[in-house]
């Protein structure tokens, strides 16, 4: 019988162009065996703690380890933290802008 943990699991990075993590495949256990979905060639061995550390975008991997970019992780935080103006704020502040250039003109 085939445990359904391991030790390190087969995983492939997809980084940018400046080494950040934007992605990774792992394999798994499909309940009877380890299946690796993906080729393995570039493939590095991680414990699932470690890939649990991954922080996509603010992490690297230097030296087997995942080494989280702590600036680079609040500058993506605060990006997705933005106030996103909804479909009507949008119209209104655009109607608002063009009643102004109107008054302006006048």
């Amino acid at each position: 019988m085939v445990e359904a943990t391991k030790e390190n699991i087969k995983t492939l990075l997809d980084v940018d162009s400046e080494g950040y993590i934007i992605g990774y495949q792992s394999e798994f256990f499909d309940g009877s065996k380890w299946v690796t979905p993906f080729d393995t060639t570039n493939a590095v061995d991680l414990t699932r703690t470690k890939i649990d550390e991954i922080v996509l975008g603010a992490s690297k991997l230097i030296d087997g380890e995942i080494v989280v970019d702590k600036a680079k992780q609040a500058e993506l935080e605060a990006e997705a933290n933005k106030a996103t103006p909804t479909a009507e704020q949008q119209l209104i502040a655009t109607l608002s802008l063009r009643l102004a250039q109107m008054e302006a003109k006048s």
